[in-house]
């Protein structure tokens, strides 16, 4: 055939032309274009008229009417009642940021004028777009708005991802006019320069490296709470996604992102339209866990982390969260949760954007434990107790010795040397309060199974509270808001015991989970040392386990501060404390107990004793070494017991069996009693604790002078040492011990008043006792220099008392022994320890009632806490 007859029939609104042509068969000249043509991210793809098909083959009469493409094939013109689909080969895959744009020319407005993206050619509303129509459409069709008149040409910008989505699903693009009426022939339509384009997908970083998402392949992770016709938002950068309406969507990563213990999480969270839950979460494939699901805002309690403070609607906040703290593990879903239960499904609008992930260095906090340095790791911390812990609640480490709490806190950190807790064990901290919550507290649990056992009593001690619980101790003086202060708690006189395995730091806030702030730092965990005594020359250590001693006369707080060395005591304030030793002693008729006492500050009493048990209702265990109480003493023994005075130190011996014996001693005691007001009042030590039995002196059968400048008996004791180094025999050994075994005494003062014997007989003039001087008792003499009997405060009046005649013996004594004979020093506690050997009298008034005295010294100034004893008060001056 030689000529091709091409009738072409073109439609307009208002005319119909028929051409008919002749043409040549070569060239050929083609009128009407046989392929649609539409772009798609960016490329031409051209899809054959001829493989058309119908939309809805019930409704489109058997492709009765042609559709009408231009002669570029990017304008597709729809006439009368049509729904023809056209496939898409390959099909076509559409994202959350995938995006439709077009032109839409409406001609002659029909029932429904529509374009679909659909996946196969069974009509579905919900895949369509209408841009105009007279009928009444149900929600699930697509309408835009504003709707395109009649006449009108309008474009159009389509985020269909927002609408429906998937990979390689989209298989039609389906034009459709419907027109159910009289007149199907009705109706126009013309879309053009149909553009299909995918933005960027939605990501996250990870140590700066993005991490994205396909949005096309998201999915449900709870089908039965999911409204699936919402799909999810991507910003056109990529950063941030919306979620707006009822959404339980798992969008999975394209490589999977790992956690670890060390990985942080960084975020933006937006709020718009506030719904029952809004959260993040990391899924695995198959797997749904609400543990892994942070919670940024909610009306509804749901979850396990909830972030503080929670975003109100019109907030963006930035969180911080230590991700890796709460779980870890390879993840191949990002999860949102918008939880809405309500009517209106479609409402809820909030935005989550700029989320990292991000390797960090877990700081480590160094504890002292006897005296070695341990470094706890962050990353162990863990919720103590999962229904008091708020879980984003972090521990933080403003240094490497320090511990901070923000808002409600029970966190455990794992001790990474576990070490033992005994009844010696002290805890020492510094302890900082920001702001008050219900109670600070710090515990330590020997249980490796079970971190919630410290509260099961004994555990824990709490510094600031405004709040009691049962199951801490509260230690005074709480720190008060803005103060910093420093604790040293036996805490081992209260704990079980055991090996300590974590450190639970706890600051409670129930009633506003973000309330409070507190810092624990300095954290020291130590031994009391050993009490050392020396028993029969050997070295040997008392556990520091103190007891209470007696009954109700103990401060059980108040302990004995024994030296590092473990050689001295040193006690303050009222305590009445007994030490188990390591095995019984045996006290026989020889054994002797030596000490040093140093009287820092006078008290009531001050006794050391050894005891078979805890209890003082018995015969007499204790010897008074010094004290204002001279009565009530019970069964404490003071006769014969030289008494160390207020700034005195004694060394003494006492040969115990004028005392008691026996084989089953099982305690020193140590009482150091105050009562009354003043409890906290009076300091001692008491060193050189020594039990050894007493050996026949070197010293028997030797023969030895010297020379003293002054006879005294530290001067004689000090001269005596050093003639032992001759006597071979004594080598080694100690003066005082040799003396008392000479003399078989029974303490040192047998000792001291034999050698003050000796000093009074070598001197050549006779001394006269004081007592025999004055020729009145020792009670009378003692009160003299106490200040207190008549001599003291008598003065001359008139028909009244006759001091010339009440104290005429002093003017004996001047003419019979003046200048002629040594006065011993009077026996009185005055003097005891007087190293100057000197005293001065001084009297404030005169005897006479009508004299004046001359004020002729500046030095009679009396400090009475230095003399307790003689001015019956604790303190004061004159």
């Amino acid at each position: 055939c030689e000529k091709l007859i091409v009738i072409a029939i073109m439609k307009f609104p208002s005319i119909s032309l028929v051409a008919l042509a002749t043409f040549v068969l070569s060239p050929v000249v083609v009128v009407a274009q046989s392929n649609v043509v539409i772009k798609i991210d960016g490329s031409d793809v051209s899809i054959p008229v001829s493989t058309e098909k119908s939309y809805d083959s019930h409704q489109d009469e058997n492709k009765k009417r042609p559709l009408v493409v231009s002669g570029d094939g990017r304008s597709v013109t729809v006439e009368g009642n049509t729904q023809r689909a056209l496939p898409l080969v390959p099909p076509m895959t559409i994202k959350s940021s995938t995006t439709l744009d077009l032109d839409v020319t409406i001609g002659d407005i029909q029932e429904v004028q529509a374009l679909c993206v659909d996946e196969n050619t069974s009509q579905s509303s919900n895949r369509c777009f209408v841009f105009a129509h007279t009928q009444a459409l149900s929600s699930t069709w697509h309408k835009m708005e504003p709707p395109t008149a009649e006449g009108e040409t309008r474009h159009y910008t389509i985020p269909i991802g927002h609408y429906f989505w998937g990979e390689d699903k989209y298989n039609y693009l389906a034009y459709m006019q419907d027109n159910d009426s009289s007149d199907r022939n009705a109706g126009s339509m013309t879309i053009a320069n149909a553009q299909f384009s995918t933005g960027a997908e939605f990501f996250i970083t990870k140590d700066g490296v993005r991490h994205y998402v396909d949005t096309a392949l998201q999915t449900s992770f709870d089908s039965r709470q999911d409204s699936w016709q919402y799909g999810v938002k991507v910003s056109v950068d990529g950063s941030a996604m919306q979620i707006q309406g009822n959404m339980h969507r798992a969008v999975p990563f394209t490589t999977p992102v790992s956690i670890d213990i060390n990985t942080d999480m960084e975020l933006d969270f937006s709020l718009e339209d506030l719904r029952d839950v809004h959260a993040i979460c990391f899924g695995k494939t198959g797997e749904f866990k609400t543990e892994r699901c942070i919670v940024a805002a909610n009306t509804q309690w749901w979850g396990k982390y909830h972030l503080n403070p929670k975003t109100q609607v019109g907030e963006t906040r930035h969180y911080s969260i230590a991700i890796g703290l709460m779980y870890q593990g390879t993840f191949d879903y990002l999860m949102f949760m918008q939880d809405n239960d309500t009517a209106c499904r479609s409402c809820g609008d909030a935005t989550w954007a700029n989320i990292q992930l991000n390797q960090v260095t877990r700081p480590k906090m160094k504890i002292t434990v006897n005296g070695a340095v341990q470094e706890l790791d962050s990353s162990t911390q863990v919720s103590a107790k999962s229904d008091q812990d708020s879980p984003l609640h972090i521990l933080e480490f403003p240094d490497e010795f320090s511990v901070t709490m923000k808002g409600n806190v029970h966190k455990a950190l794992t001790i990474s040397e576990p070490f033992e807790i005994n009844k010696a064990t002290e805890l020492d901290f510094d302890f900082t309060l920001t702001t008050m919550a219900e109670h600070h507290t710090i515990c330590i649990v020997t249980d490796p199974t079970n971190i919630a056992s410290y509260t099961w009593g004994n555990r824990c001690w709490t510094v600031a509270w405004t709040q009691n619980v049962s199951w801490d101790h509260n230690i005074e003086p709480q720190t008060a808001v803005g103060e910093t202060r420093h604790y040293n708690i036996p805490i081992g006189l209260k704990h079980p015991g055991g090996q300590a395995y974590y450190l639970v730091f706890v600051q409670d806030s129930d009633a506003d989970k973000t309330l409070g702030e507190s810092t624990f730092s300095n954290i020291e965990f130590s031994q009391r040392p050993d009490l050392m005594l020396d028993i029969n020359g050997v070295e040997t250590g008392v556990f520091n386990h103190q007891l209470s001693y007696g009954s109700r006369q103990d401060f059980a707080s108040n302990l004995i501060e024994v030296s590092d060395d473990g050689k001295k005591a040193s006690m303050y304030g009222n305590l009445w404390k007994a030490l188990e030793l390591p095995t019984p002693v045996t006290i026989t008729d020889n054994t002797v107990l030596s000490f040093t006492v140093d009287i820092e500050e006078l008290l009531e009493f001050v006794s050391i004793c050894f005891d078979e048990d805890l209890s003082d209702q018995k015969q007499a265990r204790c010897f008074k070494l010094s004290g204002t109480q001279t009565t009530n003493l019970g069964t404490v023994i003071y006769k014969g017991i030289k008494q160390t005075y207020e700034g005195e130190t004694k060394e003494y011996m006492i040969r115990l069996k004028e005392f008691y014996t026996g084989d089953a001693f099982n305690y020193i005691v140590f009482q150091h009693d105050n009562d009354g007001a003043a409890r906290h009042d009076g300091i001692s030590h008491i060193s050189d604790i020594s039990l050894y039995e007493m050996e026949p002196s070197c010293l028997e059968g030797a023969t030895f002078n010297f020379d003293l400048s002054e006879c005294t008996v530290d001067n004689f004791i000090a001269a005596l040492q050093t003639k032992m180094t001759t006597i071979g025999a004594c080598a080694g050994k100690d003066a005082w011990r040799e003396m008392l075994s000479l003399i078989d005494g029974q303490s040192d003062s047998d000792v001291r008043d034999r050698i003050e014997g000796i000093c009074a007989a070598a001197y050549t003039s006779e001394t006269v006792e004081f007592d025999t001087l004055l020729d009145k008792e020792k009670q009378f003499v003692e009160e003299f220099f106490d200040g207190g009997n008549k001599w003291n405060y008598e003065v001359d009046e008139a028909a009244g008392p006759n001091l010339a005649k009440d104290a005429s013996r002093i003017t004996i004594a001047t003419q019979k022994f003046d200048g002629n004979h040594a006065i011993a020093f009077p026996d009185v506690h005055n003097f005891e320890g007087c190293e100057l050997r000197a005293a001065m009298c001084c009297y404030v008034a005169a005897r006479d009632v009508d004299y004046e005295p001359e004020d002729n010294s500046d030095a009679c100034y009396m400090d009475f806490s230095k003399s307790r004893q003689s001015s019956h008060v604790r303190d004061g001056y004159s």
